[in-house]
Order: structure tokens, then C-alpha cells, then sequence
């Protein structure tokens, strides 16, 4: 690698001295529509660049699905990659099925970290509660079992209310297990709603609660890509205000000398409460690229991206704060007009 690689720095993850990089790979389906060599050149740069955090999944359409293969490549892949298993951060998703038991929880992990190639993670992330679910007390089980066994050291959940997040801790601290160590959420600059709003700041404040953002760049329809991923979706129809403000970030971000992807996720990086952020990167030109926001954070500064990226605040308003992934308030949305500085 490249001497002038920027170099990722860590974050704190719950209360026992853990930390982790400030950049977490993966999500979704990124391995499974990479050529494998990219993979790898990927997860090289990657962790040569002290962001080795990798998050992975058992991604299927519905229970009966063979589902994809993304989790799989990667554990071939970080194996061809040289990264060896004590080097690297891994994080596994976990699904809350309508029904099941604690038991059902740890098989279902184990399943999951035995296609990585491993029989363990340092993070479990229970994904969203839609619908009909286990009960808390369920779910905190499995969590107590995983964290007793040595299988995970923290847990985590995945766009859930804050309701719902304290509902899990009320029913872990039952067990005698901590709280969740973070909560991922839809999170980037111009949807800043619920990581940043109420009633989520106190969850923070009363549980030690991190946030890891996902869904940064929007899905890639932040920087003006098509649409093609379910994870780009739009809870409270911003994405018309995001195509107008779009060439006032690009010009920003060239103003401070970065690019589109870098001052996105520079943004999310000056919240002192993130954790990491997550991020899709498949090539090694986008995990270069993204690298790249540590650079731009630090010649441009925490304060002054804020006061710059303040007016891009496009979901204010627009969403429930105490929902999951959001949601479009009763009144007819087209009311909210964007208010942009002068150019």
C-alpha cells in the first residue's frame, strides 16, 4: 500500500477498553457482486488502512431460500487477503424470526460464523423487528448466551425504535447482561433525524448507547446513482430535495478538496457518538475514495463541516423520530420546501 493511505482511527464500544475502526465493509450483498479478486484488493486496502471491520450476513428471501453466498466469499476472501482472524473485527447479523427460543438464537449464529469460516464474532446485530417477533426477553437470552459463551464479546440491534431498543435492555439487565453496545441506523448528512434528534439522544445518554450509520451514501443515490438496492430506500420522501441539493455538496466537497463520498461520510464521522460507519465499497477505487474522508476530516475540522453541512438537514421534520426506519409524517410532505445557502 500507498505511504500516504489514510489511516483509520478507532472508536470506543462499550465498557470494558474496546474499540473499533471508525470504518466498518461490507453490508448487504457486497461480496456477492464483486468479482473475487476485487474482494480481496478490497479487503486488503481496507484493513492496510487500519479498517479492518467487517460486517457480514446470512442474506435470504424468505426461510426457505438457499440466499446468497455474500458471507462465504468473504470468509475465502479474507482468507486470500492475508488477514488473519485475530487481525480483524467481525460482525455478524442475526434474524428475529417470529418465533423460536434463546437456543434458536445461538444455532442460527453459529450457522452464520460457520459459513465465514470461524466459530465466533466480536458483535452480534439483531436485525429489524418487523412485525410479529420473539419476545424481548427471547432475544436478550440468546444475546446473554452468545456474550456467556464466548462467542461474541457485544450485541447490537439494527434500525429499531427507541422503544423498542429499551424494551431489549430492560429485558437484558433481567438477565444480568449490559445493554446493546450500538444501535444501526439509516444515518448520513442529509438524514440526520433520528441519530441526532430526540427522542434517541436520551437512549444514548441513559444506556452508553453508540451509533454505527448505515445507508451513508444513501444507497449510492446520494452521489446521483441509480436506485437499485432495497437499502436505498426513502423514509420521508427526501430524495427529490437530495437531487436539488446535490450539486451544492458536490461543489462543497471540491471547495475543501475532497469528493462527494468523502464529505458524506466526513459528516457522519464528526458525531462523537458514532461508533463506525458502515459501508458497501466493491471496488478498490471506492475503498480508496471513502478512505479518503479521514483525510477531508482532518484538514477541514468536526466544527466547520458542521456549520457548512447544517442547511442539509433534508429529513427535519419529515420523519417519525421514534420509529425504526422512519417514516412519512400525516402531513402531505410536499408542504416542506428546502432552504438552501446562497451558492
Amino acid at each position: 500500500m500507498a505511504s500516504d493511505t489514510p489511516k483509520v482511527f478507532t472508536r470506543p464500544l462499550g465498557g470494558d477498553g474496546f474499540r473499533v475502526p471508525a470504518l466498518t465493509v461490507g453490508s448487504w450483498h457486497t461480496w456477492d457482486r464483486t468479482p473475487f479478486e476485487e474482494t480481496v484488493d478490497v479487503i486488503r486496502t481496507a484493513a492496510d488502512a487500519g479498517a479492518a471491520y467487517f460486517d457480514v450476513g446470512v442474506y435470504r428471501a424468505d426461510l426457505g431460500d438457499v440466499g446468497s453466498h455474500t458471507d462465504v466469499i468473504f470468509g475465502r476472501a479474507v482468507q486470500a487477503a492475508g488477514v488473519a482472524r485475530d487481525d480483524y473485527v467481525l460482525q455478524v447479523k442475526s434474524w428475529v424470526e417470529r418465533s423460536g427460543t434463546a437456543d434458536d438464537i445461538v444455532a442460527q449464529f453459529d450457522r452464520a460464523v460457520f459459513r465465514v469460516g470461524t466459530d465466533h464474532a466480536e458483535i452480534v446485530v439483531f436485525g429489524d423487528l418487523v412485525g410479529e417477533h420473539v419476545p424481548y426477553e427471547v432475544i436478550a437470552e440468546g444475546a446473554a448466551a452468545l456474550v456467556e459463551s464466548g462467542r461474541v464479546r457485544h450485541w447490537a440491534v439494527n434500525n429499531w425504535s427507541v422503544t423498542e431498543i429499551r424494551a431489549v435492555a430492560a429485558a437484558a439487565e433481567r438477565t444480568g447482561l449490559v445493554p446493546p453496545a450500538f444501535a444501526q441506523l439509516k444515518y448520513n448528512v442529509v438524514r440526520r433525524s433520528i441519530a441526532e434528534g430526540e427522542p434517541f439522544r436520551g437512549v444514548i445518554a441513559d444506556l452508553g448507547l453508540k451509533v454505527q450509520a448505515s445507508d451513508a451514501l444513501e444507497g449510492g443515490f446520494l452521489l446521483g446513482n441509480p436506485r437499485r438496492r432495497p437499502t436505498g430506500n426513502d423514509p420521508g420522501g427526501i430524495h427529490g430535495l437530495v437531487e436539488e441539493a446535490r450539486p451544492r455538496l458536490r461543489a462543497l466537497a471540491e471547495e475543501l478538496g475532497g469528493t462527494l463520498a468523502q464529505l458524506a461520510l466526513a459528516y457522519v464521522l464528526t458525531n462523537e457518538d458514532l461508533c463506525s460507519v458502515l459501508i458497501g465499497a466493491r471496488t478498490t477505487e471506492q475503498i480508496t475514495d471513502d478512505l479518503g474522508a479521514f483525510d477531508l476530516l482532518a484538514r477541514a475540522g468536526a466544527d466547520r463541516l458542521r456549520e457548512s453541512l447544517a442547511p442539509y438537514w433534508l429529513d427535519k421534520g419529515r420523519v417519525d423520530p421514534e420509529s425504526s426506519w422512519s417514516s412519512v409524517p400525516d402531513d402531505d410532505p410536499a408542504k416542506y420546501a428546502l432552504i438552501l445557502p446562497d451558492a
